[in-house]
């Protein structure tokens, strides 16, 4: 997903108009007056009628996005900064692995996570991963195709390896999806409560209320 800027300026601007709106009832209590409550719910009242129409409309108006290889998703973290982001960097579907046969096909899907933040060192938070096909089924990561990789070729990086400022690492995953699965796409959300609770009421942010999602595309 692309940062989305308006959406960020307009949780920067209902933070200013809520503390704003606190500011001015303490200022008034402090002086012994009565604050103008009447018209401080009115204003924001009105802003957070603005903020949700402006929340669904963008929503609404979105569309599905899929990834080809090399294609980069942003992340927004608890600081609305977007700075951490992920790719697919190689796909391979295997009927094993080492001594390790698959239950249906493995895929094992290369990842490339990368920062772009200048000074603060930075980390994916709780990822999930899963693939989807066009049944709309869903798949986990495999714990035994991830073990068979491992033992083959070497452990893996966690996804939650911290990351300095402009850096990046690859790593795999594996998934074990049936053979026949098709339109497979893989699906990446990261972030703690905080996080995702943000991103719920960050206009044009891709894990908004009613926004389409962005995929990864695995197959042809």
């Amino acid at each position: 997903m692309n940062t989305p800027i308006l959406g960020i300026l307009l949780v920067l601007f209902t933070a200013a108009l809520v503390f704003g709106s606190a500011a001015v009832v303490l200022i008034a209590l402090l002086r012994g007056r009565r604050p103008p409550l009447l018209r401080l719910a009115l204003a924001l009242g009105t802003w957070a009628a603005v903020y949700a129409i402006a929340l669904v409309t963008t929503s609404l108006a979105s569309a599905p996005r899929v990834l080809d290889v090399g294609g980069t998703k942003r992340f927004c973290g608890f600081y609305i900064d977007c700075h951490t982001h992920i790719a697919v960097a190689a796909i391979e579907r295997l009927d094993r692995i080492g001594a390790t046969d698959a239950g249906g096909v493995f895929y094992a899907v290369t990842l490339r996570v990368g920062s772009d933040a200048k000074k603060a060192r930075l980390r994916l938070v709780g990822p999930d991963l899963s693939i989807s096909d066009a049944s709309a089924r869903r798949f986990p990561r495999s714990p035994t195709g991830e073990a068979a990789l491992a033992q083959a070729r070497g452990p893996q990086r966690p996804l939650t390896d911290p990351l300095d400022p402009g850096d990046s690492y690859v790593t795999t995953v594996v998934f074990d999806v049936p053979r026949d699965a098709r339109d497979a796409r893989l699906h990446v959300t990261d972030g703690w409560w905080a996080d995702r609770l943000i991103e719920f009421f960050l206009v044009g942010d891709e894990d908004s209320f009613l926004h389409e999602e962005t995929s990864f595309r695995l197959t042809p």
